[in-house]
C-alpha cells in the first residue's frame, strides 16, 4: 500500500497517468532488485563511558561536509533543466478516497509505528487525526513559517545589519503580534581581572562572540610553526595548545614530551594522542590556545577557537 500510494502521488505531481490497480503496481515493484541492506557497525558510548575509557568522540559533520561540494555540483548541472510547468501541486483532501492521500498517510505512519513497536491504527483513525492537524498547520505553523521565511528573504538579499532583522513574539489566541529588533550577541571583552585565569586578560585580535573563530589557513604546519605564527601575527606567546581533552602542548608541564613534538605536524600529534587517526575526509582541526600577551606583562590572551586548515 505504501509503494502503490507513494508512486501514484509522485505520478500525479509529474503529470503521469496514475495506476490505481494495487496488484499491477505490486507486480512492477517485485521486478525491482534492491541492494541488500547492510547496517552500519557503530559503537555508541555515553559521555560517562567516553570519560572512563579516555576515548575521543568521532568528529561530527565530516561525511556531510565532504558531500556538500558534490551536491552543489549536481544542482548546478540540473539548473535550468527543470521547469515549473513540469510539476503540479496537489491540495490535501482527506474526504476524497480516490486521491490516495489518506491511504499514503496511513501506510507511512503505520510502517514507522511498526519500526518503533507502536500500535498501528486503522484508516478511519488516521483520517480523523489528519482532520484535526490541518487547522493547526493552517494557523500557528503557517504564521511561524511566514515570519522565519521573511527573515531568510532579507538575508539572501544582502540585508545583514542587526537593525534589518526582527524577532517575532506572536500569540494567535489573544491575538498579539510584536516585532522587535534583536539584541547583539554577547561579546567576550578584555578585562582587568578574569575570574578563571585570576589575572588581567586581553581579547586577541579584538572582542569576539562565541560564534567567531580564528582561521589559520597556511597548509600543514608543525607545532613550532603554529607558535611562531601566533607570535608574529598576534604578538602573543602560546604556552597551551589543546583539542577537546587532548593536550598538544603545555609549557607548564615539562614531562609531557611537548619539546619532542615541536617539529611534528599538528595532525600528526592528533594521531598520536587519539584512539583513532583522523578520517581521510577531515580537512581541519579546531584548536584552543592559551598564553600571554607580549606587549602587556602578566596579561593572558583570550582568543576564539582556532580553525586550523591543513588541507583543501
Amino acid at each position: 500500500m505504501f509503494i502503490a500510494t507513494y508512486a501514484n502521488l509522485i505520478a500525479t505531481a509529474l503529470h503521469i497517468k496514475p495506476n490505481k490497480n494495487v496488484q499491477a503496481v505490486s507486480k512492477m515493484a517485485m521486478k525491482v532488485e534492491a541492494e541488500p541492506y547492510i547496517p552500519k557497525q557503530i559503537k555508541v558510548q555515553t559521555p560517562e563511558e567516553e570519560k572512563e575509557n579516555g576515548s575521543q568522540p568521532e568528529p561530527a559533520g565530516v561525511e556531510d561536509e565532504n558531500k556538500l561540494p558534490e551536491l552543489e555540483s549536481k544542482l548546478m548541472e540540473l539548473k535550468g533543466s527543470v521547469q515549473k510547468i513540469s510539476f503540479s501541486t496537489t491540495e490535501f483532501e482527506k474526504d476524497d478516497d480516490s486521491n490516495f492521500h489518506i491511504d499514503f498517510i496511513n501506510a507511512a505512519s503505520n510502517l514507522r509505528a511498526t519500526n518503533y513497536q507502536i500500535q498501528n491504527c486503522d484508516r478511519q483513525k488516521t483520517k480523523m487525526i489528519a482532520g484535526k492537524i490541518i487547522p493547526a498547520i493552517a494557523t500557528t505553523t503557517a504564521m511561524i513559517t511566514g515570519a522565519v521565511t521573511a527573515e531568510i528573504y532579507k538575508f539572501v538579499q544582502g540585508y545583514t545589519e542587526l537593525s534589518d532583522m526582527k524577532n517575532s513574539f506572536i500569540n494567535l489566541a489573544l491575538p498579539i503580534f510584536v516585532f522587535s529588533e534583536p539584541m547583539e550577541a554577547t561579546k567576550i571583552i578584555s578585562t582587568e581581572y578574569d575570574p578563571i585565569t585570576m589575572c588581567k586578560s586581553k581579547t586577541v585580535p579584538g572582542d569576539f562572540t562565541i560564534f567567531d573563530k580564528t582561521v589559520i589557513d597556511k597548509g600543514s604546519i608543525t607545532l613550532k610553526e603554529l607558535i611562531d605564527h601566533m607570535k608574529e601575527t598576534y604578538n602573543v606567546h602560546v604556552n597551551l595548545v589543546s583539542h577537546g581533552k587532548m593536550s598538544f602542548f603545555n609549557e607548564m608541564i615539562t614531562s609531557d614530551g611537548s619539546g619532542e613534538k615541536m617539529d611534528l605536524k599538528l595532525e600528526e600529534i592528533y594521531n598520536e594522542l587519539a584512539d583513532k587517526p583522523l578520517a581521510e575526509e577531515k580537512k581541519y582541526l579546531q584548536l584552543d590556545l592559551g598564553g600571554t600577551c607580549l606587549d602587556e606583562e602578566d596579561t593572558d590572551f583570550l582568543m576564539p577557537p582556532v580553525k586550523y586548515i591543513f588541507k583543501h
